[in-house]
């Protein structure tokens, strides 16, 4: 090639660009010539560059890799190879005037999890740190092989904007060796033509043809240029152009001679060329970027560069201007792309952060507020997975539209990254005006969207903080509004919440109880108390609830409440649960063999344990370690565990029913309340939530609904017991509606194992 890579592209702004690109998407680049040389280079993996590329025999792997990469760019848009070190590479060409200059390189990253066993094969083979190459290994980022042609439709956008970028290049260094060439020969031909009529009058006629056919050769030099020629004097009048300045700003030649530098040009655009025509003829050279005008008044984007030639003792500036109307396009586009979330086109993490900025400084001068609102759509996840990625990033799109219409235009709005969108409310007066827009969020958001003639709906989880009142800067911003979205998650979603201290103070609780739960079973911490439940007929204590607490050993004694949802979510509640069947069944053994009669033990169930945990071999585990017979083991489901993935729920039920254990619905008509899952699941008994046994004795309602349940689960063969009994008049009234059995404070508070084997004497010697 005519010209070095580097002539053309500005590689320092290119690795400013391609660093902002690795910031924003994690994936490293780099963009090497035809001679191997590395050019520009981000994110390069400690693993390549620390082990594979120094040693022989490994760097032997990674040029296989290169050469076979370089061998087959022909081949398609882009090109992967799998390195027989482990990773996986890939390669775009950049193509420049039809001829093939560069490659932008990408990988050093995995498709799929590591396999660690392969790496520390590698190590132990070539001699290498293991540590820290396993170290290395992990650093390495995993990128679905699924999310690569989006990737490399990218670069091979950005390869198509360097080939744009260095052709525009190629041809303006071109026009300026013509114009350096037509410099030369006009200076030379008019200096020596000149000598010629002063050494010979008598030459004159022969030397005036020479000239017009001199003339005419540069004329046609002149008008072969790839874009506007032009000649000035030192007064800046235009003295003489080539065909295609008129065809460019639409004036006559007629107009054309008349004209200034001054009259193709307005505002700043005007001064810049003016300081340029002056350095021009005071330095001998000058360029300038600027907004070329026409006689119909648009502005065309150009490149001019001119220099000083003198002819005959007096200066000209002759100069040539070439369109630049698609390198600033794609500038632009690179600029955008460096700025915003591609599939939305909203600002991203990079751009709302300069945003915020701007807003808190308005704000400081305005004396306002500026809000931060941190979004997250309700279970995305589960559309996402159930109706495919196209129509999840269809329903993104959708949603930023949504969010659009909500906001104002001095607000901003940015894509975090899969179904979390921030938004900054600038110029906020008051908390009314943040609650506003938050509502309308929520109510444009939970209407249906409509995909394909189907109807989709979702709904969003708002948290809210706002500057200054919450914080100064934006990551304690951004992390209190986080906060703040998950209490509103945990409200039941579809809300807004504010963040305030109290849920600072929570959020830091829960942290460190979910830290300390991860050690409280290896401590021994947990404890079950147990729950007496009798027979309403004839009184007798015939079974006992295990119900789990904590000996904290800093804050004491910690009811269930407050670290069963952290163990939910964490999935910390499967070996729990395994502990609390094993050490339920332990106990009634126990209970058993120290003379107290055989008592039905209950031990709740979580879902989490239903799609985590290997339920059926918990059970069976516990039952064999302990020696219970299993009619004394009853598990007890909520009716939310019935009601999702009913199949795999069904199945894991019936081979629980086949051990011989008994089973019980919670919290029943709270829920769901079907009588098809009763009949399907076949349990054994339903527990009537406490709410509606706390006011049986005076709320008609509540008395009503107990009656039917009572009713409909005798009627079914199924046994009745009431949670929450507090009162002795609501203990004869279940009598009177028949249920068959009842727990509650009023007949024994939880207790623990030893109190609770002395209340079952006391219970049988008082009968």
């Amino acid at each position: 090639m005519k010209y070095q890579l580097s002539e053309l592209v500005d590689l320092p702004e290119l690795q400013k660009l391609m660093e902002s690109l690795y910031r924003a998407t994690g994936i490293n680049h780099a963009l090497i010539d035809n001679d191997s040389k590395v050019l520009t280079a981000v994110g390069w993996q400690k693993i390549c560059t620390d082990f594979h590329r120094i040693d022989s025999r490994t760097c032997e792997r990674c040029l296989a890799s290169d050469q076979y990469i370089l061998s087959h760019l022909n081949d398609g848009p882009y090109v992967g190879y799998d390195c027989p070190n482990g990773l996986v590479d890939y390669a775009t060409p950049v193509v420049i005037d039809g001829e093939h200059v560069a490659n932008i390189f990408t990988g050093q990253m995995f498709h799929h999890a590591p396999d660690m066993q392969f790496f520390r094969g590698q190590a132990e083979e070539f001699g290498f740190d293991e540590a820290a190459y396993l170290d290395a290994v992990k650093q390495v980022k995993v990128i679905p092989r699924e999310r690569m042609p989006d990737i490399m439709a990218f670069l091979e956008g950005l390869a198509h904007v360097l080939a744009n970028k260095g052709l525009a290049r190629v041809r303006q260094l071109e026009a300026e060796r013509n114009l350096r060439q037509l410099n030369d020969e006009l200076s030379g031909h008019v200096q020596e033509n000149t000598r010629e009529l002063m050494e010979n009058n008598r030459l004159l006629s022969r030397e005036r043809q020479a000239l017009q056919q001199e003339k005419q050769v540069s004329d046609d030099i002149i008008d072969s240029l790839p874009g506007v020629f032009y000649m000035f004097n030192e007064h800046e009048r235009l003295l003489r152009w080539n065909y295609r300045f008129p065809e460019v700003t639409g004036y006559t030649d007629a107009e054309l001679s008349r004209m200034h530098s001054a009259d193709f040009f307005e505002g700043d655009d005007k001064a810049s060329i003016a300081a340029t025509v002056q350095q021009v003829f005071a330095a001998g050279e000058s360029s300038a970027e600027a907004g070329l005008l026409t006689k119909g008044g648009r502005k065309i984007p150009y490149y001019f560069s001119g220099r000083r030639t003198t002819i005959a003792g007096k200066h000209y500036l002759v100069g040539l201007g070439v369109d630049i109307t698609e390198r600033k396009a794609a500038e632009m586009q690179i600029n955008f792309l460096a700025h915003h979330d591609p599939l939305t086109e909203l600002p991203n993490r990079l751009l709302i952060r300069d945003r915020f900025k701007q807003a808190r400084a308005y704000a400081d001068r305005g004396g306002t507020r500026v809000a931060l609102l941190f979004l997250d759509l309700d279970h995305f996840k589960t559309i996402n997975d159930s109706l495919g990625h196209t129509t999840g990033d269809a329903l993104l799109k959708a949603v930023a539209s949504r969010l659009r219409e909500c906001v104002r235009d001095t607000d901003t709005i940015s894509r975090q990254g899969g179904d979390e969108f921030l938004i900054v409310l600038a110029d906020v007066s008051d908390t009314s005006s943040i609650t506003s827009v938050a509502a309308k969020i929520l109510e444009r958001l939970a209407e249906p969207f409509e995909f394909d003639e189907r109807d989709l709906s979702t709904s969003v989880s708002v948290g809210a903080a706002v500057y200054p009142d919450d914080g100064e800067d934006f990551d304690t911003l951004l992390k209190k509004a986080d906060t703040a979205m998950y209490q509103a998650k945990e409200a039941g979603r579809n809300a807004c919440r504010f963040f305030d201290r109290q849920m600072n103070l929570d959020a830091d609780e829960r942290y460190s109880l979910r830290n300390s739960l991860r050690l409280a079973l290896e401590r021994g911490e947990f404890a079950l108390h147990y729950q007496p439940q009798i027979d309403l007929a004839g009184g007798a204590v015939i079974g006992a609830e295990a119900l789990i607490r904590w000996n904290h050993p800093e804050l004491g004694l910690i009811a269930p409440g407050r670290f069963i949802p952290l163990a939910e979510d964490s999935g910390l509640i499967v070996p729990i649960g395994e502990w609390v069947l094993r050490e339920a069944c332990r106990q009634a053994v126990a209970w058993q063999k120290a003379g107290l009669p055989e008592l039905v033990v209950a031990a709740n169930l979580s879902a989490v344990q239903f799609k985590r945990g290997k339920l059926e071999h918990t059970v069976m585990a516990a039952l064999s370690e302990s020696g219970l017979d299993p009619a004394f083991l009853e598990l007890e489901l909520t009716e939310s565990i019935l009601i999702k993935d009913t199949e795999n729920v069904l199945q894991t039920v019936r081979h629980l029913k086949s051990l011989g254990v008994k089973l019980s619905i919670d919290d029943f008509g709270t829920g769901y309340s079907s009588l098809a899952y009763l009949k399907r699941f076949a349990v054994d008994k339903v527990k009537v939530d406490q709410s509606f046994i706390r006011d049986l004795a005076t709320d008609p309602n509540d008395a009503a609904i107990v009656r039917a349940i009572i009713q409909m689960a005798r009627s079914l063969g199924l046994r009745t017991i009431a949670e929450g009994v507090e009162e002795a008049q609501v203990l004869d009234y279940l009598r009177i509606y028949h249920c068959d059995e009842s727990q509650g404070y009023h007949i024994g508070r939880p207790m623990p194992a030893d109190e609770f084997a002395a209340y079952v004497a006391d219970a049988r010697a008082m009968r």
